[in-house]
C-alpha cells in the first residue's frame, strides 16, 4: 500500500472515530423519561402522534416534539402520555411553568398509572 493510500485511511479512521464520539451525546434513552403509547389506545391517531414524538423526545429534540405531544393531546384530550411527555420536552427546553401545567394534566388522566404518577421528574415539577 502507497504512503498516499495510509495516509487517507489513517485521516479517513480518525475522522470517523470523531464523528461516532460525537452520536448520540444526549445519553442513553433510558435517561430521558418517556412513556409510548399503550396498545388499544381509543384514538389511533393521538396514539401515533404520541409515538412520534416520542421519536422525537429521546433523540432531545425538545422543540420538535412539543408540538407533535401538543397534536396528540388536541386528537384525544384525556390521554395522560403525551401530557407527561409534554412535560419532559418543555421541561427540556426550560419551560418549567409550562411542563408543570403539563405534568398536572398527566397526574389528572393518568391517576390510576403508577408509572406517570410516581415519576421522579413529575414529582419534582409538582413538589410531591
Amino acid at each position: 500500500m502507497s504512503i498516499k493510500k495510509i495516509g487517507f485511511l489513517s485521516v479517513f479512521l480518525i475522522a470517523l472515530s470523531m464523528l461516532a464520539g460525537c452520536y448520540g451525546k444526549a445519553g442513553p434513552v433510558s435517561d430521558i423519561p418517556h412513556f409510548t403509547s399503550p396498545s388499544g389506545w381509543p384514538s389511533a391517531a393521538a396514539a401515533e402522534k404520541n409515538n412520534e414524538g416520542v421519536g422525537h423526545l429521546i433523540q432531545s429534540h425538545w422543540d420538535v416534539a412539543a408540538p407533535i405531544f401538543k397534536e396528540a393531546i388536541d386528537l384525544s384530550a384525556n390521554f395522560p402520555e403525551p401530557y407527561f411527555n409534554l412535560g419532559v420536552a418543555l421541561d427540556g427546553m426550560g419551560k418549567h411553568d409550562e411542563a408543570k401545567v403539563a405534568f398536572q394534566s398527566a397526574k389528572k388522566f393518568g391517576a390510576d398509572d403508577p408509572r406517570i404518577v410516581k415519576s421522579e421528574i413529575l414529582m419534582k415539577h409538582l413538589k410531591m
